[in-house]
């Protein structure tokens, strides 16, 4: 008896099944120690039956990041493009961020925590394409946040992209280390009110990301 073709919706369930176990193997053990046959022992499924959803361990490493990275790019693209003051978009997006990184940890850790491949380690080998569009997908975080911060200059207070990039830096590195912190759970034992500090905190880098040019 032939094997019944499955439905797209039962595809996508075992595809993020798969995506949802890869990811936790990879912040237990690392991306070197990821196995198509370790991911299948721990589904219970064949490792020829996973490559008839993904090519290879990159294949599926790639999908990882491009969806966690989609993830955050549409919240910060639901800010940008809502009706709300300029500086009340860029205080979401940094409450969004630091959500985002607390509500998923283990997408975060492998997304900016881990030295994991890069596209350049992909370029001239078959998973370029897949790499690009990943590396595309994650840079809109950075993109929607710079032309965020130029929006709130105006006239000759207008600043270049260059100098929003570096601010957009300034304030995703300080998001980033509170993140880890928090997550690591060593900024609640540094100050019980870690909650009331974060809002500080963004409150302070608001501070940063709109500084005049002439006090800078």
């Amino acid at each position: 008896m032939p094997k019944a073709i499955r439905s797209p919706e039962e595809v996508e369930t075992v595809k993020n099944d798969i995506l949802t176990t890869a990811l936790k193997l990879m912040c237990d053990d690392g991306f070197d120690a990821l196995s198509m046959r370790k991911l299948a022992a721990r589904l219970k499924m064949t490792a020829a039956n996973i490559y008839n959803y993904y090519k290879n361990k990159d294949d599926l490493y790639l999908a990882i990041q491009t969806r966690g990275f989609q993830m955050l790019v549409d919240r910060f693209e639901g800010i940008y493009n809502s009706d709300q003051p300029t500086r009340g978009k860029l205080y979401a997006m940094m409450h969004d961020y630091l959500k985002f990184g607390v509500e998923y940890p283990d997408y975060y850790e492998i997304m900016f925590s881990r030295n994991t491949p890069k596209y350049a380690d992909y370029k001239g080998t078959p998973m370029e394409p897949t790499a690009f569009i990943e590396k595309q997908t994650a840079l809109k975080v950075s993109e929607i946040t710079t032309m965020t911060i130029m929006e709130l200059y105006e006239g000759n207070d207008a600043i270049s992209e260059r100098d929003a990039l570096y601010r957009t830096i300034v304030v995703w590195s300080t998001l980033h280390g509170v993140v880890n912190l928090f997550n690591s759970r060593v900024l609640q034992e540094v100050e019980e009110a870690s909650e009331e500090l974060i809002y500080k905190l963004i409150n302070d880098l608001m501070k940063i990301a709109v500084k005049p040019k002439d006090e800078e």
